[in-house]
């Protein structure tokens, strides 16, 4: 499906389905982002209540954890979110 981390091959090397038609646009960053946070900010609020560390700890322990989390989940919800746009514009 992809060619690229993000970027849509134009057509399926298998079944030579267009993917040009199936447009996630905005959708999948926005996706991202609301999975993320709600996997992010309890964990922030759990060690901020236990034991208070400093709050350049926290950034520098936190940061680089979103960001992971972040790059690593993006494909896979752009994916799925081409695949629910496929699935709906199908006949039943």
């Amino acid at each position: 499906m992809f060619r690229g981390y993000l970027s849509v091959s134009p057509v399926c090397r298998r079944c030579g389905l267009d993917f040009e038609t199936i447009r996630s646009d905005d959708i999948p960053p926005y996706f991202t982002v609301l999975i993320v946070g709600h996997l992010v900010v309890p964990f922030l609020l759990l060690i901020e209540q236990r034991s208070a560390p400093p709050v350049s700890l926290m950034l520098a322990a936190t940061l680089p954890l979103t960001l992971l989390l972040t790059l690593l989940l993006l494909p896979f919800i752009k994916g799925a979110v081409m695949g629910v746009i496929w699935v709906s514009r199908q006949p039943t």
